[in-house]
């Protein structure tokens, strides 16, 4: 599979998200997917990538992901995201706030097969909870 396509099997899956796709992701993540930075008592394989994304888009429903870069090169891609959404449910164990919210991530993925069989990833959620004002503080770029 060639560089470009990879590049466009990480967007569907970036737009699914999007989304809330869960059918479009069943096309694009092997089975048997590994998430290498999953939430806490998030299920393994495909299915545990879909509980994360209804989790995260319950408490950020209409979160939209920009693609800003994407790089590919042999069976990897990584991308640069900025996610945004509005906080109308509980996020980080923070009660809804209706404040608008952007951060950004890093994500590597590994192909096989044409679907993404592992998932990488760190988010600037110190950033998101300041903004929803759950934390103060001068280290807005950390990432965990």
């Amino acid at each position: 599979m060639s560089a470009e396509k990879h590049r466009d099997v990480y967007r569907r899956a970036i737009e699914a998200v999007g989304r809330g796709d869960g059918d479009a992701l069943d096309a694009l993540l092997a089975p048997d997917m590994t998430d290498h930075n999953p939430m806490p008592g998030q299920p393994p394989g495909r299915e545990g990538f879909k509980h994360w994304m209804r989790s995260v888009r319950t408490s950020l429903p209409g979160l939209t992901g920009s693609v800003e870069d994407v790089v590919a090169e042999g069976d990897r891609v990584a991308g640069r995201i900025t996610w945004a959404g509005t906080h109308r449910g509980t996020f980080a164990g923070v009660a809804a706030t209706g404040k608008p919210v952007r951060f950004t991530a890093i994500h590597i993925v590994r192909l096989a097969d044409g679907r993404i069989a592992e998932w990488w990833g760190a988010a600037s959620l110190l950033d998101a909870l300041e903004q929803i004002g759950a934390r103060s503080g001068t280290r807005r770029s950390a990432s965990i």
